[in-house]
């Protein structure tokens, strides 16, 4: 038995090994229910999901993709708990609803009130194309102090479309009784009331639950980060698209990377895995970027954003070099790819005068990770 220090009875009322069947005192012959459940590819989520599915409520996850190019699975989560996943792109209002909150920031970039009202306005959506009658979510009251607390949850709701069509099944016995309780569709002695920032209620339930498929509790949201959100403070104050799919392709492109300003003009991100490689590869000619790669030894890829001159693409090339294995070569060349205006890409090669020093590094980089 899982013994939890808020309701004793929990692991008794919540069913094992993902057993899904009604309650005995369930009504019988009563209309299957439909919930659109939020899933982020995270823990608390997934045990949302088996919970109202283990109620006899039909479940369709919810997924709605960062247009930074967040890694977390929601489609392993998805598959692993036997539920469809709908995926719906943030997007580019996204972003800008980053840039100027109407609620302001937490800690660092994480505009986390005007984020939430914002997914749940995209999760009507999505409910009433699938005509559900609710959406539920694995929030926790307290476990995140901007958007988590009672206030805010109830703020939250009041300005998105769903006020009382949202449940939250592992708090919902500390909150005031929703529309899928007051309908019916839910007992309210089903909710748990878990509380507080501590993940080892979740973890046993996942365990109990055969749950296996979820992100590490301790990753989160990237706007939280320092690293990240000083990356994203730069990509708003320097920016260098030119329409919305360079926008797009430059935010996704914000997590990966070594990131470096080397002028007011100038930004370069330089790889650090062969996977990171393989995306600069795929991400260059969609961000509006000049592509570097060492012509001659063996280095990772460097990306260029901006307006870029002679002088400068020397400057990236010393910089490139300093991250590329020693070389026979007598002189190391860097090679530039950049679009013209007939869509075709135009090389140039550029000597290595000598790889940047790690103090000037220091100056130019931008969200040390």
């Amino acid at each position: 038995m899982i013994k939890s220090r808020y309701t004793p009875e929990v692991a008794d009322r919540v069913p094992s090994n993902r057993c899904l069947a009604l309650d005995s005192d369930q009504p019988k012959n009563q209309v299957t229910r439909k919930a659109i459940v939020l899933i982020s590819g995270g823990l608390d989520s997934a045990i949302a999901a088996v919970l109202v599915k283990s109620w006899g409520i039909e479940v369709v996850g919810l997924h709605l993709k960062s247009p930074f190019g967040c890694t977390q699975d929601a489609a392993k989560v998805a598959e692993d708990l036997d539920i469809p996943l709908v995926v719906k792109e943030k997007g580019e209002a996204f972003i800008k609803l980053i840039e100027r909150p109407k609620y302001g920031y937490g800690s660092q970039m994480n505009p986390c009130i005007d984020c939430r009202i914002y997914m749940f306005e995209l999760a009507e959506k999505v409910r009433l194309e699938e005509k559900a009658d609710f959406i539920a979510t694995g929030e926790v009251v307290g476990q995140r102090p901007l958007s988590q607390n009672k206030s805010a949850m109830k703020l939250i709701e009041r300005k998105s479309p769903l006020e009382e069509r949202v449940l939250r099944p592992l708090s919902g016995g500390n909150l005031p009784p929703t529309l899928p309780e007051q309908m019916g569709w839910i007992k309210r002695e089903n909710l748990l009331k878990l509380s507080g920032r501590g993940r080892s209620e979740q973890l046993a339930l996942a365990k109990k639950l055969g749950i296996s498929h979820y992100s590490s509790p301790g990753g989160g949201c990237l706007l939280t980060e320092k690293a990240f959100s000083d990356r994203l403070k730069d990509f708003y104050e320097h920016p260098s698209y030119q329409n919305s799919e360079e926008k797009m392709a430059q935010a996704a492109l914000l997590r990966l990377g070594r990131h470096f300003r080397i002028s007011k003009e100038v930004k370069v991100i330089i790889a650090r895995t062969e996977m990171e490689n393989t995306e600069f590869n795929k991400a260059w000619n969609h961000a509006g970027c000049t592509l570097f790669r060492p012509a001659n030894f063996k280095g990772p890829l460097g990306l260029a954003f901006g307006t870029l001159n002679p002088e400068s693409k020397q400057t990236i090339a010393n910089l490139m070099a300093r991250y590329g294995r020693k070389s026979e070569a007598s002189i190391q060349k860097i090679e530039s790819l950049g679009y013209c205006e007939e869509s075709t890409s135009k090389s140039e090669l550029w000597d290595v005068l000598e790889p940047t020093h790690d103090s000037v590094l220091e100056k130019w980089r931008i969200g040390i990770t």
